[in-house]
């Protein structure tokens, strides 16, 4: 093969393809994640749904398996917080009650997107 001839042809190929990719959306705004995240636990701990939420404005939609369980959240507590690619993540200590049991202490994480609609949605570990 005579690279001499294929080199100048593989730099004209580079910038094509690297102008089929689709741009990264922009990256949650840590803000409105930790409205959303804040707003998410505190309408648990009131007693409302998940689906309560999505009246709001912005509509806030919440993936919570413990929630959706019917977990009754006690108390919560945000540990910490970081962008995690376009995302954002928390790690929560949550005290959750389940049905006439002894509250229990455990912890979590979430991710929450900002962009197209806000989503707080409970990692599995």
């Amino acid at each position: 093969m005579n690279w001499y001839r294929t080199f100048p042809l593989l730099l004209l190929l580079i910038p094509l393809a690297g102008g089929c990719s689709t741009p990264l959306p922009p990256a949650a705004n840590p803000g409105q994640a930790q409205a959303a995240l804040k707003s998410a636990l505190e309408a648990w701990q009131k007693g409302e749904t998940p689906e309560s939420l999505q009246s709001r404005s912005p509509a806030i939609h919440v993936n919570d398996s413990g929630w959706e369980a019917g977990e009754r959240l006690v108390n919560y507590e945000i540990q910490s917080e970081q962008a995690s690619g376009q995302s954002w993540k928390a790690r929560v200590l949550l005290t959750v009650q389940r049905g006439g049991n002894a509250p229990l202490q455990q912890q979590v994480s979430y991710t929450v997107d900002t962009n197209q609609a806000v989503v707080v949605v409970r990692d599995f570990e």
